[in-house]
């Protein structure tokens, strides 16, 4: 069922931390994940270590801080 009302106009941001991207052995989409600490994504580097793991880079205030797409915006 599709909700009733106006869409939001406001784009979807991500929240400040750090991002990881993990494909699936049988899939070839990819999953995002955030953790709030760099150690944190170093823990589940361990975790993941037999999917397609792939650090994407930091995001505080709506900015990439490094990464491949560091300096651009998160929309």
């Amino acid at each position: 069922m599709k909700k009733s009302g106006r869409p939001s106009k406001i784009p979807k941001r991500l929240k400040d931390g750090y991002y990881m991207s993990i494909t699936l052995n049988n899939t070839s989409k990819a999953i995002r994940l955030m953790r709030e600490t760099y150690e944190q994504i170093k823990e589940a580097e361990i975790q993941y270590k037999d999917r397609g793991f792939k650090y994407l880079g930091q995001v505080k205030d709506h900015y990439w801080i490094d990464g491949d797409n560091k300096g651009s915006k998160t929309n």
